[in-house]
């Protein structure tokens, strides 16, 4: 099984991106599937995608035009819409 590799990226590429990341990784590991995430600011993630070239972009502010999907992955913080966000990402990834 290949390795997901996911971008999650907030303003200041702290805190928030890496809650983000835990609870995803922690949901992909529960539906079978090896998920690597990578935390960044916005303003570095387009460098970040160029380097690595995710599956998949989730963040919890806006996002500059990818080449990559993006998923807006606020509803993973406050638990309002979760289980939809987290099924665009499975969608995305299996």
């Amino acid at each position: 099984m290949d390795t997901k590799k996911i971008v999650v990226a907030c303003g200041t590429g702290g805190v928030t991106s890496k809650n983000i990341a835990m609870k995803i990784e922690k949901y992909l590991k529960g539906k079978g599937i090896d998920a690597k995430t990578s935390t960044c600011r916005v303003s570095e993630v387009a460098a970040l995608v160029s380097q690595i070239h995710p599956d998949v972009v989730c963040s919890a502010t806006q996002l500059p035009p990818l080449d990559v999907p993006t998923i807006k992955a606020t509803a993973i913080l406050t638990g309002v819409g979760a289980d939809k966000v987290f099924e665009q990402i499975y969608d995305i990834v299996k």
